[in-house]
């Protein structure tokens, strides 16, 4: 039901948002094609056939590509184009579709391919040139429930620059203390922020900080597996026997690990409990 929701918004707005003008304050917008009533049905009737045929099938890709036909500039389809290639790990596929969707609409679509390349692509470089582009141009804001800053230390994580990860994560943090001033330090921040930190520390040796992170991020979701492991081994980094204990119980609840939506189809950074890790196969 949500997606034809999603189809009726998209489908009353395109002959609202094509009625624009070229304007002469600005040289570089272009008028964009009025549809006709009848463009519209059309572009309707593929949208919808595009929505009954599987996500990631032929049809799909062909409805989709038909509606362009008529209105090429709409940065919606280019990115419904570009999502279920990504989904099976088609990245190279489904990369010039989602530019063409950042092109269209960067307001709308230039954080969400920050996120694509940060999570599932792989492109951390280019995920922080265009979370950096974003920041500058519309400010700091949220996507996929986290903050850009989230995602560029997530970059940084994967590039071994821990130190600017650190720095990231830190602006994440105190972008959520402003956000969400009422709420406990705990949960104004995301636990996989306080995770994330955590396991900066971790990597530059700050082991006390790093325990510090990763129980505020087991207030919040009690027995995280990777914030129980990466707990006991700070504690065993600094001398503390008892680190082993927490290790142990962190394979206990392996099951607890990230929960974002994404995981299925992806594995996070600093995600050790998935089933490519063999620990967690079965014998």
């Amino acid at each position: 039901m949500k997606k034809y929701v999603i189809l009726l918004l998209f489908i009353s707005s395109c002959n609202l948002s094509d009625r624009k003008e070229e304007s002469g304050k600005d040289d570089k917008k272009v008028e964009k094609k009025v549809l006709s009533g009848i463009d519209s049905m059309r572009i309707r009737e593929y949208v919808e056939k595009s929505f009954q045929s599987p996500m990631h099938s032929l049809e799909h890709q062909q409805y989709l590509d038909s509606a362009l036909t008529i209105m090429p500039e709409s940065a919606w389809l280019w990115q419904q184009k570009a999502m279920p290639l990504y989904k099976t790990r088609k990245y190279q596929l489904g990369e010039p579709f989602l530019e063409k969707a950042v092109e269209y609409d960067p307001e709308k679509y230039l954080d969400y391919s920050g996120f694509i390349n940060c999570i599932f692509s792989k492109d951390y470089i280019k995920s922080i040139s265009e979370f950096m582009r974003a920041k500058k141009e519309f400010g700091d804001g949220y996507v996929m429930d986290h903050t850009y800053n989230f995602y560029i230390g997530l970059d940084y994580l994967q590039l071994n620059k821990f130190s600017k990860a650190k720095e990231f994560l830190l602006l994440s943090k105190e972008q959520q203390f402003k956000d969400f001033p009422n709420d406990p330090p705990q949960e104004a921040c995301h636990y996989l922020d306080w995770y994330y930190l955590g396991i900066a520390d971790f990597e530059l040796g700050n082991y006390k900080d790093a325990i510090t992170s990763l129980e505020m991020s087991l207030k919040v979701y009690e027995n995280f597996a990777e914030a129980l492991y990466f707990k006991g081994r700070s504690m065993t980094k600094l001398g503390n026997e008892e680190g082993a204990e927490w290790e142990k119980k962190a394979f206990e609840y392996g099951d607890n690990t990230i929960n974002e939506d994404n995981v299925i189809y992806e594995i996070y950074p600093y995600q050790l409990f998935h089933k490519l890790n063999e620990s967690e196969r079965p014998k």
